[in-house]
């Protein structure tokens, strides 16, 4: 008899699990675990002419997700072509919760740590010192990934990540073209990044250098609209705690395995899933640990960036025009 996924589960580990435990002990609940399991039953199912035995659906996610939320030994998500509506229902939501016009969504890059190789060491060494490969990801503002790039070792800049990206040399087709006039100047969908971004006209960041308060005021409420790409790092390392720590699996696989956690999250995001407060303290207290290293301002050619900044200034003026100044909380 076909074991129920649910059986299955709870005798992997012996117990009986409440709600509260599945969530605890493998970050998700049945239910999605379920769902997981049926997307995948066509590319995962036992082939019936085998030899040998194979492991079923069920165990064979089990495993995986087992592995992906502890931390226990072992010895790209793509930018869907949005559509127009979702996009302008993005930007509308993050307009009303920070005043920031346009904005479909919000890039970093976080750092993960590896085992990395003997030979080529050091090119996997971050400004921190310690071993990594990084994480590139575009997030909307219900924390779901919608690009990811993992391709470069630790001591890449995030801007020639950026650069290397499919987002990078797509742009023009995964981020949708619609304008509003915002001060006699037509705005187009923008994503918002920090200063080791480059400043384009599809990519906004903020004002740096001896700032006017106008200034201050318009970087403290674009970082307001970038909040929810580190709420998503925290999120998604909080529930698959082997991008924590090192973890002991190859580096060459490191791109799929977090490939895969990106993945899993935007499952469990989208179903909304509860997150626990105390993977969050988990997720901090590695943070003192795997100190994510800061980037340098991005220096770029002004012929480039020329609309960017006319575009930059229109949404400042309208912010100090329709909004109260705020001052940053961070001084340098």
């Amino acid at each position: 008899m076909k074991e129920r996924s649910g059986d299955f589960w709870e005798r992997i580990v012996g117990l009986h699990f409440t709600n509260q435990d599945w969530l605890e002990n493998f970050r998700m609940s049945k239910q999605t675990f379920t769902y997981i399991c049926e997307k995948l039953n066509d590319e995962l199912a036992p082939h019936p002419l085998a030899f040998r035995p194979s492991l079923s659906v069920e165990k064979k996610v089990a495993i995986v997700i087992f592995k992906l939320a502890t931390c226990s030994e072992y010895r790209t998500t793509t930018f869907e072509n949005a559509h127009l509506r979702r996009s302008k229902i993005i930007a509308q939501s993050i307009a009303v919760k920070t005043g920031m016009e346009q904005i479909i969504g919000a890039i970093d890059g976080t750092h993960i740590p590896i085992l990395p190789p003997t030979i080529g060491y050091r090119d996997f060494i971050n400004r921190k010192g310690w071993p990594s490969v990084v994480l590139q990801g575009l997030v909307d503002n219900q924390y779901l990934f919608r690009n990811i790039t993992i391709n470069h070792p630790g001591s890449v800049h995030d801007a020639t990540v950026l650069k290397d990206s499919s987002l990078y040399k797509n742009w023009e087709s995964l981020i949708p073209k619609h304008y509003k006039t915002i001060n006699q100047k037509e705005i187009p969908f923008m994503i918002a990044g920090d200063p080791a971004y480059p400043l384009l006209s599809w990519l906004i960041k903020g004002y740096t250098g001896t700032l006017s308060a106008e200034e201050e005021s318009f970087n403290t409420y674009l970082s307001s609209a970038r909040i929810c790409v580190e709420n998503a790092f925290g999120r998604l390392k909080g529930r698959w705690r082997c991008l924590l720590k090192r973890c002991d699996i190859n580096y060459k696989f490191m791109p799929q395995v977090i490939s895969a956690c990106c993945v899993l999250h935007n499952i469990v995001e989208n179903v909304k899933e509860s997150y626990l407060s105390t993977w969050m303290k988990e997720v901090n207290d590695q943070n003192i640990l795997y100190e994510q290293p800061r980037q340098r301002e991005i220096i770029q050619n002004l012929e480039t960036t020329i609309n960017a900044k006319i575009i930059r200034d229109a949404l400042k003026e309208y912010m100090s025009e329709n909004y109260c100044l705020r001052r940053s909380s961070f001084r340098t």
